[in-house]
């Protein structure tokens, strides 16, 4: 019902491990069904920091006779790709909540526009199905710019670089039509430094919607390890009673929030619950 993608203007924001921390935080939240989409290359972006006990039979995961964006591609071309077959060609992360489709194995065999052809009908049609869907723009030869125009809500990934927060808020942002459907997140967030969320607001005179994703050792290894899912289950900020403010559980936690809020889902949600 919702279309989400995770952008920046700039290299090495951290883009894909963001998108990848906000669908675990939305599904473990709140009850929705999340689509995680790579539009790039399998084992890149948002893959790189999953499936570390299964790399070993990595030729049938991704096989393109078995799922990801090769077996979708397929049934576009055969007209066959709708709502009722989609999620058997996802890879379950969380049962019920949250669902992968995988990079594509075969990159050299596609065009741009023929990619962007399918991107189209394949948002048409997870659409249908799952509440949410999450797409990382960041490692992709999918068109950037077309990613975000597919989508209800755009996520901005910066740092605290002030060259590159100047570049933004001062070119880049007045260019987007619509703040209100766009959220800044400050990735690898150091809350000794000068450049604050309050400091970024104020001086850019900023007031849309912002937050941070602390800087965390904890899941830098996890990528590495390509552990992300349990560190995310085990950081589920709805899990615990108290979580400390500027933590990462908490960082989690309101990104969650105000994305939801953002794309209009809270509020869907809360009168599906009441059966309206």
């Amino acid at each position: 019902m919702s279309t989400i993608t995770f952008w920046s203007p700039f290299a090495e924001m951290g883009c894909s491990s963001s998108t990848l921390l906000s669908a675990y935080a939305m599904a473990l939240q709140y009850r929705t069904r999340v689509l995680l989409i790579n539009p790039g290359r399998a084992n890149s972006g948002i893959e790189a920091g999953l499936f570390q006990d299964e790399k070993v039979s990595a030729e049938v995961l991704y096989s393109f006779e078995e799922n990801g964006w090769d077996a979708v591609e397929r049934l576009f071309h055969s007209g066959s790709l709708n709502k009722h077959n989609l999620r058997d060609y996802t890879k379950p992360l969380l049962k019920d909540r949250l669902d992968l489709l995988t990079g594509s194995m075969n990159w050299s065999e596609r065009s741009a526009s023929e990619n962007a052809k399918l991107l189209k009908k394949l948002m048409e049609t997870a659409n249908q199905c799952y509440d949410l869907v999450l797409l990382d723009a960041e490692r992709t030869n999918v068109d950037s710019d077309l990613l975000v125009k597919q989508a209800d809500y755009v996520v901005v990934v910066l740092n605290q670089d002030m060259r590159n927060l100047e570049q933004f808020f001062e070119e880049i942002l007045p260019e987007h039509p619509n703040e209100r459907k766009l959220h800044v997140l400050i990735n690898k967030y150091d809350s000794h430094s000068r450049a604050t969320l309050s400091n970024i607001k104020r001086g850019f005179r900023y007031k849309g919607s912002l937050s941070a994703i602390p800087y965390t050792t904890g899941f830098l290894d996890a990528m590495n390890r390509r552990d992300v899912a349990r560190y995310l289950q085990l950081e589920n900020p709805g899990d615990k009673k108290d979580v400390r403010k500027g933590s990462f559980a908490a960082g989690m936690g309101e990104l969650a929030r105000l994305i939801m809020d953002g794309a209009g889902m809270r509020t869907v949600l809360k009168r599906l619950e009441r059966g309206a």
